[in-house]
């Protein structure tokens, strides 16, 4: 930003020569002139100063004859507007360019969503636009506090919302309200059953009665905790609630072909560009449907912005990549690697934050096809709650 500031105050690239270079800069120093981008070749120093600063190096040049300057380049605003003085055309752009950039500044262009976990933005940003607020608004019709309660009548998921436009950018940041902690017992009658055949391991019952007991086998839906616990007057139902751990054991398959389709490039490239103005698409290019028979797209989107001012205008590039398609035989033993990585894979989201204590696996290869059984062998959760039906009775 200083950089920026410095441009349009104008600078000034001189060249100065002078038989101490160091009795220089003293001499800048204790006349209050401020440099950068200092170069030394010998008794030759090249430095960038303001236009004040210039003046000042002028003035001392004259008084104290130790050194001589010149300037080499000028650049920035005032010595711009300087050349341009004449060209009354130019110079009239140039005042309304500044007042659309200076109108647009009190619309919206850009909204940002922060905050938000489990409500998606896109309701946020459809509950925004319900309430008049969507790209392109005035700025003067946000008002806060009402926005904000609107908002949490709408969204009751939301416990917090505010809003902060930085120029023509719209902040919208939010808060989710915390879920209330689950009732340990809700009155529900609930018992425990089994997910899946196994021998089991260890349990951990919380609340209700347990039907088995470690070293057990038991098959898949059977009772494990009964939902009830019983008191001076007989069975009370409850949510039964426990862990109940066993040795399961599975079989799975996957395969695939031992050839294979891959890309390879072909060194031919396009791109195309577009714009997006207040939401319409204005493409730059001619040409129109695909340019290759097989390419890979990419496409870019970048904003317009000065400053904090985000401008009506999205500049899109997209990049066309050709390839060719070309078929590749694969060695047994890398499709074998490949597949037993994605079985293990497979089985270790089944059982979730159980463990797999041992696994073995079975190729067989037919017909250019690779199959690869894994048999593992793991300790996992296998309770499961369920609602007791009848539970009035």
């Amino acid at each position: 930003m200083r950089g920026v500031i410095d441009r349009l105050k104008g600078e000034v690239r001189v060249r100065v020569e002078c038989a101490y270079p160091e009795r220089f800069i003293n001499i800048c120093a204790g006349g209050a002139v401020a440099f950068k981008d200092l170069k030394r070749d010998g008794n030759v120093l090249e430095l960038t100063v303001s236009i004040d600063g210039y003046r000042r190096l002028r003035e001392l040049s004259n008084e104290t004859g130790i050194f001589a300057m010149r300037p080499i380049r000028r650049s920035g605003a005032p010595f711009f507007l300087w050349k341009v003085r004449k060209r009354y055309v130019l110079l009239a752009g140039m005042v309304l360019c500044l007042a659309a950039v200076w109108f647009s500044s009190f619309f919206i262009w850009q909204i940002d969503v922060a905050g938000n976990e489990t409500v998606p933005t896109w309701e946020i940003l459809a509950g925004l636009r319900k309430l008049g607020v969507e790209i392109g608004s005035s700025t003067f019709s946000i008002s806060q506090s009402r926005l904000s309660n609107e908002m949490l009548l709408m969204i009751p998921e939301l416990s917090w919302i505010t809003l902060n436009t930085h120029g023509s950018r719209l902040e919208v940041l939010v808060q989710e309200e915390t879920p209330k902690p689950e009732l340990i017992d809700g009155g529900e009658h609930v018992e425990i059953r089994a997910a899946k055949s196994g021998i089991i391991t260890d349990m951990i019952v919380n609340r209700g009665a347990a039907q088995v007991s470690d070293g057990d086998t038991v098959a898949e839906g059977d009772l494990l905790v009964a939902g009830e616990i019983i008191g001076f007057r007989g069975a009370v139902p409850v949510r039964a609630d426990g862990e109940i751990w066993a040795r399961t054991w599975y079989e799975i398959s996957l395969e695939m072909p031992l050839e294979t389709v891959k890309k390879r490039p072909t060194g031919r490239e396009t791109t195309r560009t577009s714009v997006i103005i207040g939401g319409k698409r204005v493409n730059l290019y001619f040409s129109g449907g695909n340019p290759y028979t097989y390419y890979d797209k990419m496409t870019e989107y970048k904003d317009v912005t000065i400053g904090n001012a985000v401008m009506p205008l999205t500049i899109v590039t997209e990049t066309f990549t050709e390839y060719e398609p070309v078929t590749v035989a694969l060695e047994t033993e890398t499709a074998e690697m490949i597949l037993s990585a994605r079985l293990l894979w497979t089985l270790q989201e089944t059982i979730g934050d159980g463990s797999v204590e041992s696994t073995r696996y079975e190729t067989e290869e037919k017909n250019g096809i690779i199959r690869v059984t894994l048999n593992a062998e793991c300790i996992e959760n296998i309770a499961e709650a369920c609602p007791v039906e009848n539970a009035a009775s």
